[in-house]
This record gives structure tokens, sequence and C-alpha cells, in this order.
């Protein structure tokens, strides 16, 4: 094994000294360790560097169809005995599929860490992908999709994913179509397999109650992939925009617009998450303040964004009244002019303390600093201390927040879409206009 990076974490902050190590093993697996004192659970997964974006133009689906087929039976359990294993001792095991990268994960107590980490690692390395068990589980899928098409916010980010991203594979659901999924094959998921899931591809992260000495023993006993293959690569992303208007029998219209974004190396990632913050991010927020309390348009607005190593998305969302879709549009706007002019010190302040009691916080919880650890490892190379994002989040001033924000009025062709009513759609068109690049 090889020893990458060892320090003390959190001593500053939580009053008390936790260790990360981070830890490459013989066939290239880098382990991940974060002792945290006084507890009795731990979290622990394996996270794989690939998500949606990289599949080919004929797998699309296919990164959530293996998250969901790992479940479904190794050469030595049943679906039924992997999830009786886990709920025996009272463990919890669970897996998400994003854009970028794929998460196994459990929640255990620590003398069930073995266990755990037994049948996390069943799951990965012996899948055997019944026949019977895969078309099951495709039917399962074109139920999860049938219900995001019912779920109006849903489907009304995945058109706007779209919009911006037309034509590529990063402006594709997750979930896939019902026609791709069903075309997928055994095949299909192994040779998927074979390309990405090797060490190199791979980080074993595990928080709590922990011993590294332990982990890393059973990271060589459980994790014998081959050591083989690249780290996965992803065509770059190209931003377009542009408008859909989804017609829907709803009681509300759900509309949302989006702009080029920043990635995770952008150096205004950070400046972004302030002004995302102070913009849309709470009650305090202008949009809230401006649009639900000041003229009640809407019981739900806010910004959203997504980071991705090669640029973002950033927008605003709100559902209203179909009448009231114009002036909504038309209040963000502005809302979003007028913060470019005269961003205040008090709330630059009051958005930072947002985001460093987010990191404090944080530390409480195993699976949110196993899985934060992981993401760091796999955009920069390295983890980060709270110490170190704290000291990123008090170096935005007011100056380069009101610089962000006027970079997002000129970032580029605005992508804008709603679902329900279309009354009032063509009109609120109008006024982004006004994000078009200078």
């Amino acid at each position: 094994m090889t020893k990458t990076a060892i320090y003390t974490f959190y001593e500053s902050i939580s009053g008390r000294t936790d260790l990360v190590n981070i830890t490459v093993t013989d066939n290239g697996l880098t382990v991940i360790t974060d002792r945290i004192e006084g507890l009795r659970s731990a979290a622990l997964g394996l996270w794989v560097n690939v998500g949606s974006r990289h599949e080919a133009a004929n797998e699309h689906g296919i990164a959530h169809l293996l998250e969901h087929m790992a479940f479904k039976g190794t050469q030595s359990r049943s679906a039924r005995q992997i999830a009786e294993e886990i709920e025996n001792v009272g463990a919890a095991i669970n897996a998400y599929t994003g854009r970028d990268q794929t998460g196994y994960y459990v929640r255990c107590l620590s003398g069930d860490i073995e266990t755990s980490v037994d049948i996390l690692s069943d799951i990965m390395l012996r899948p055997v992908f019944d026949a019977e068990e895969l078309e099951r589980e495709k039917n399962v899928i074109i139920q999860e999709i049938g219900e995001a098409e019912d779920t109006p916010d849903d489907i009304l980010f995945d058109y706007l994913q779209d919009l911006c991203f037309p034509e590529q594979i990063l402006g594709r659901p997750i979930l896939g179509t019902r026609e791709s999924v069903l075309n997928l094959t055994e095949r299909d998921l192994r040779g998927y397999m074979t390309r990405y899931y090797h060490p190199k591809n791979m980080v074993f992260a595990a928080s709590g109650d922990i011993k590294e000495a332990d982990i890393l023993r059973l990271a060589e006993k459980y994790f014998t992939f081959p050591a083989q293959n690249a780290p996965a690569t992803a065509d770059k992303s190209v931003w377009g925009g542009g408008v859909n208007y989804i017609k829907r029998d709803l009681e509300q219209s759900h509309v949302a617009f989006a702009l080029p974004g920043v990635g995770y190396h952008d150096p205004d990632y950070y400046v972004s998450e302030i002004y995302s913050s102070l913009l849309g991010g709470g009650m305090s927020s202008r949009l809230f303040q401006e649009v639900r309390e000041k003229r009640g348009l809407a019981y739900t607005v806010g910004s959203f964004s997504a980071n991705y190593h090669d640029g973002g998305v950033f927008g605003v969302y709100a559902g209203s009244a179909p009448e009231k879709t114009e002036e909504v549009v038309n209040t963000a706007v502005e809302v979003m002019e007028k913060t470019a002019e005269d961003i205040t010190e008090s709330e630059t302040e009051r958005a930072k303390a947002q985001l460093r009691a987010g990191v404090i916080m944080a530390l409480e919880k195993p699976y949110n600093r196993c899985e934060a650890a992981v993401r760091q490892f796999f955009v920069y190379g390295k983890t980060m201390t709270p110490e170190e994002l704290i000291e990123q989040i008090n170096a935005v001033s007011v100056e380069r927040a009101k610089a962000f924000a006027a970079r997002m009025l000129r970032a580029g062709r605005a992508a804008f879409c709603t679902v329900g009513s279309l009354e009032a759609a063509p009109l609120a068109e109008t006024s982004l206009s006004r994000f078009a690049p200078h």
C-alpha cells in the first residue's frame, strides 16, 4: 500500500482530533478513512468516478440500470438474501447515480462493518445479472420513469437539462427512456462494468467509529478488483439554451430558466455558492422576499446550481398560478439585474454564515463526510479540511459577489422551460433576452 496523505482533521472546529487518511492499495484502489470520536456507527461505501454522462450513445440509462441490478443477486446471494443480511444487523444499504459519479453505500453499527463490506464487495464484484431479474428491473425503472413524468418539477428539470446541453449525453435524463432501457442487455452491463468499474476509477471510503488499519485490511481482503484500464473520461460539454413549453393540465405552472454556471475548478466556484444563497437560497434571499413575501406570486421560488468538472448550470425555479408566470419571470430577472448593482455587506455575510454552518453541521454525519471527501478527491485529487473550505468562503467579498452577479447577466443564452398551462409562457420568454452575452 502507498500512503498518499495523512493529516489531522477538524481539530480547530470540532474541539477534538479526528483523522482522515488516504491510502492507495496495491491494485490501485484509493481508500479514504475518516475516524470520528464518540460515535458507535459508521458509513462506508464504494464510489465510482463515472455516471450517466459517460454512457455511449446506445447505453442511455445503463449507469442507473447497473446501480439497480447490483442489488438483484450475486454468485453467492439472492436479492432477498442481500436485503435480509444487511437488515439482520440493522444496517441500511443504498446507491445513487449522478451525471459524474455513482455511489454504493452502507450505514451500520461499528460492530457490523465487516459484514457490510462483505455484502458491498459481493454486489460490486460478483453480480450475476440474472435474465429474469434483469427484465423485471427494467420494468421497475420504466415505472420510475413514469413516476418522474407525473412529477412536474422532475420532468421540468429533465427538459431544462436537455435545453442546456442539446444533443449531448450530459443533457439526457439519468433514468434513460423506455425504449433505451428495454434495449439494454446483460452483455451491455458487463461491458460497461469492465470499462469503468476498476480500482483506478474508484474510491472506498469509511467514516465514523472506525479504525484505519481495520478498513485497510478489509479493503485488501474484499475488494480484489483486477488492476486495469484508465480513468474514465467524458466529452466536454457545450452550452446550448433555448425554450420548451410542456403543456399539462395542472393547477400551477412550473417554470425554470438556466444560464451557464461554473465548474468545480472555476475560480468563482465559491463565489457562485455565495451568490446563489443570497439570491434564492433561503427565506431571507432576494427572490423569496420579492417574489413570495412582497408580491405573493409563488409559494416556491429559489435559485439552483449544478456543477461539473467542465462547467455547470445556474438558474431560478418557481411554481405559480398560470396567469402569474410572466410576472414571476420578469420579477426574477429584475431581481438578478438589481442584485448585480447593490449587493450589500450584510447579505453577503449572511450567505457566508449559511455556508459555513452547512460545512460544520455536515461534520456530524458520517455519510456526509464520506461523500464530501470522495467528491473532493475525484475533483481535486485530494480532500479538503473544513478550515480550507471556510477560508474559501470567507475570502468572498462584496465586490466579487457583485462581479459574479454581473457575470451571470452576460453568461450566455438562457434555457427556459415551463410545465403546465402555457398562457403566459411565451410572454415570459421575452424577459430572458436580457441575458444574451454582450
